[in-house]
């Protein structure tokens, strides 16, 4: 009997069903689409939102999507990103630890008032003080296990679980934000599962809901890092939102129980900023989670601005990524421009306004460098002295409208990034994007856990005849490596390499040159 191809494929997937346990969600993972006024969202809202969104000052906006009653109502996914980008979630990972291990306590493996000791008794130091044999895991979910919180402890070896129960509690019961908590979390449902977590969720979880892009950053002995690290699409995380704000359900399926949610989306602590002024962050923390300004709303909240907002009053889910200094006025954003315009009911068609609206998510962009093209000079060559990434040469070529960077390190290896004059060149590569969560440079030729190559997106410009900008976007990851280079008239050059993450200092190098014509 001869197949055509359309059977053939539905075989193969079927096939992958029966042996891997895919969904069939494989066929079609895609949210519905709707419009805004369809939804009982005014568009004009919504554009105001996306445009409040995309001035936030120290602020870049990569993806925006906004969720209706499960349907995706407006997205926006500013060039050089595209809808399908994978982002890193940073801390937003953290609730995705949790919804695996309201999963154990689901199937009554685990228990929040279980002790950590107990459950993970082969790491345990020998001498264990009251306080420690007291930490349950409901101190790890609340932020509240009473150790020191301190990232550089991953730098005193490969067992960081063994590392971590080493240190002193001293405030066992006090909120102290501490991704350990989440990587602890993350070792316990490894041990008790069996597998990693993500192996877990994916099996649980994510294939449940088409989800098949994510990956996440392990420890040196192969545990998922839980309190980072996680790279999704943005509806993807959309879709994550849509199930916990409906109590665990995805498609009529129980993928958690309601009472897990329920729990986990309520504050456990009465942790507050200082200051009289309500703010998103002093609502109280959840399991894994944060409370909102917005009196239902709760938040899985990433560093530098990575957002899934849930408001089950509303049937409301806006996700929003990006890198931003201004956190807290993304977060307004939401609440001034957008929940203003949500309604209870369709709203009349308003074609202008949808249409602006349609304009206006189909063209957004971060800004591209200004000024000229060339400074008359083909080839440039750059010596470098000391840096953090131990760069040795940046060697500039140019064509009639691009420039090709070529950093080469010190140990030979090189890495070409063509850059584009008024818009964006890609380039998928193996190069390791600038990381504030790297322990040492020097050991950062991979990120173990994470799969296949970056993309980079590169744009440069000459302010001036002797002042040269470079910027490269890691767009499935999160940051913008900017390369700002002044030329002296001796044959010197300063190079500041700034990496991206707000707060951070930029490095400057010095640097001799070259001309070529």
């Amino acid at each position: 009997m001869k197949m055509n191809m359309t059977t053939k494929i539905l075989l193969v997937l079927i096939l992958l069903a029966t042996t891997y346990g895919i969904s069939s969600a494989v066929t079609n993972t895609a949210l519905p689409r709707s419009t805004p006024a369809q939804e009982g969202v005014d568009p004009n809202a919504v554009r105001v939102f996306v445009d409040s969104l995309m001035k936030v000052p120290e602020t870049d906006i990569h993806h925006v999507m906004v969720v209706r009653h499960g349907k995706v109502i407006a997205e926006a996914h500013p060039a050089p990103f595209i809808k399908d980008d994978v982002h890193t979630l940073y801390s937003c990972s953290k609730t995705f630890t949790m919804l695996a291990i309201g999963m154990l306590i689901d199937e009554g493996k685990l228990s929040v008032n279980d002790k950590v000791i107990e459950l993970l008794p082969d790491e345990a130091p020998a001498e264990k003080s009251d306080a420690l044999k007291a930490m349950t895991v409901k101190h790890l979910l609340t932020m509240t296990a009473g150790i020191t919180p301190a990232l550089e402890l991953r730098q005193e070896g490969d067992d960081w679980v063994r590392i971590w129960l080493a240190q002193p509690v001293t405030k066992l019961g006090i909120f102290q934000y501490d991704s350990f908590c989440t990587f602890m979390l993350s070792a316990i449902v490894q041990r008790i599962a069996g597998k990693t977590l993500l192996e877990f969720l994916n099996e649980r979880f994510f294939h449940q809901m088409g989800i098949y892009e994510a990956d996440w950053e392990e420890s040196p002995d192969g545990i998922n890092v839980g309190g980072w690290g996680l790279r999704l699409t943005a509806e993807s995380m959309a879709k994550a939102g849509i199930c916990m704000m409906n109590h665990g359900q995805w498609q009529g399926k129980q993928l958690i129980s309601t009472k897990w949610i329920d729990e986990a989306s309520q504050a456990h602590t009465n942790y507050s900023n200082p200051g009289p002024k309500p703010t998103d962050t002093n609502q109280g923390y959840c399991y894994q989670m944060w409370r909102c300004l917005l009196p239902d709303a709760f938040r899985a909240d990433g560093a530098y601005g990575q957002f899934i907002v849930m408001s089950p009053e509303r049937d409301l889910v806006v996700v929003i990524t990006g890198v931003s200094n201004n956190t807290g006025k993304e977060l307004a954003c939401i609440w001034n421009q957008l929940i203003p315009g949500v309604k209870d009911a369709p709203l009349p068609a308003d074609e202008k306004a949808q249409r602006h609206l349609a304009d206006r998510l189909a063209t957004v962009s971060l800004k591209l460098l200004r000024g000229n093209k060339s400074n008359g000079k083909k080839s440039i060559t750059l010596s470098l002295g000391e840096n953090a990434r131990y760069y040795k040469t940046m060697q500039l070529d140019y064509g009639e409208r691009y420039c090709d960077i070529t950093l080469t390190s010190k140990d030979g290896t090189a890495q070409k990034f063509p850059a584009s004059y008024l818009k964006w060149a890609k380039i998928s590569t193996p190069q390791v994007p600038p990381y504030s969560n790297t322990v040492s440079p020097e050991n950062i030729k991979e990120i173990k856990g994470i799969s296949g190559n970056f993309s980079v997106a590169g744009n440069y410009a000459w302010e001036s005849d002797n002042r040269l900008v470079i910027r490269l976007y890691w767009t499935n990851w999160i940051v913008p490596n900017t390369f700002t280079v002044d030329f002296n008239n001796d044959g010197t050059a300063t190079i500041t390499n700034d990496e991206g993450y707000p707060g951070c200092d930029p490095e400057v190098i010095t640097a001799t040159y070259e001309y070529q014509q």
